[in-house]
């Protein structure tokens, strides 16, 4: 997607009822606009969607350089009913991020109520080179009993999750299992690192309470503070900025990542660009320093998603 493209509160615009863009930026539409890359440090996209094919990944890694990206971390296409066809998709973007294994890394869309999934997620975090997992609950809520034996088995691998939280614009009535506060299930499995995506939005404040809940388990003797926030699009710009003030006051720069939410195929990731030069905006406006800066853009995602190959 190239000029000016249409935006909708919320973070996602619909294409045949699958793609998503998520620029709900300070306008309704934006302009191609390259980011200053001279005027930041290393920066980590953590949320990109992989959503058809004819995807080059000579186009991606100039678009990042424009975009003075210097790690994108592609998220699979999802498939909510068959573990081969969840295999299929994790294949294909596996033959993406392993031609620029510097550059681009995955993270496995998996869905923990499809029979064999476990296993196949440590095949994804294992000989597929996946840096992390992405989970969506669709129809089921982190609680389920169900769920349990999937959680058991990341537990024991130490995985680290990205979830959706927040409102969802597809997947049926969906929203509501998107809930942060059922995520305090992961207290119980501690080798767990998630983060939370989109700031949880409309639930901000209780994805706040959430972070404060997994603090807490510290004191009480836990080895780590499993949860982060993903500060990608979501959250609309009449109260996006505030939000983001919050987050940094409440729960400091070490456990937030910078997400754009672009999609692929594209040519030119106009939307990471832009995004990045909206919170760019926003974090000075916030006297939010160079150092926190780097660790929000970069330096989380890095930790929590490492480069497993």
């Amino acid at each position: 997607m190239t000029g000016v493209v249409p935006i909708f509160f919320g973070g996602v615009l619909t294409v045949n009822t699958r793609q998503h863009i998520a620029c709900n930026v300070r306008k309704r539409t934006f302009v191609n606009t390259p980011y200053d890359k001279e005027s930041l440090m290393r920066i980590t996209d953590c949320h990109v969607h992989v959503f058809g094919d004819g995807i080059n990944v000579d186009d991606v890694l100039r678009a990042m350089d424009k975009n003075g990206v210097e790690r994108t971390l592609l998220i699979s296409m999802d498939e909510r009913v068959s573990l081969n066809g969840t295999r299929k998709r994790l294949l294909e973007t596996k033959a993406l991020f392993d031609v620029a294994p510097d550059r681009l890394d995955g993270l496995a869309f998996v869905k923990p109520t499809i029979p064999g999934m476990a296993t196949l997620a440590e095949e994804a975090l294992g000989e597929m080179g996946y840096t992390g997992l992405k989970m969506m609950p669709d129809h089921f809520y982190m609680t389920d009993p169900e769920i349990e034996p999937f959680l058991d088995a990341m537990n024991r691998i130490s995985a680290s999750i990205l979830f959706h939280t927040g409102i969802l614009y597809y997947y049926d009535d969906s929203s509501r299992f998107c809930q942060p506060v059922y995520l305090e299930k992961l207290l119980h499995y501690p080798n767990i690192r998630f983060a939370m995506a989109h700031m949880a939005w409309p639930w901000v404040e209780e994805c706040l309470a959430v972070m404060g809940r997994m603090r807490a388990v510290v004191s009480e003797g836990a080895k780590q503070w499993q949860s982060y926030i993903d500060i990608t699009p979501g959250v609309p710009p009449h109260i996006r900025k505030q939000s983001i003030k919050n987050a940094v006051e409440y729960c400091g720069v070490d456990h937030i990542m910078f997400g754009s939410d672009d999609m692929l195929p594209s040519e030119t990731l106009d939307c990471q660009a832009f995004v990045l030069n909206d919170y760019k905006q926003i974090f000075d406006e916030l006297d939010i320093t160079e150092e926190q800066q780097a660790r929000i853009f970069s330096g989380t995602a890095d930790e929590v998603f490492p480069n497993r190959r």
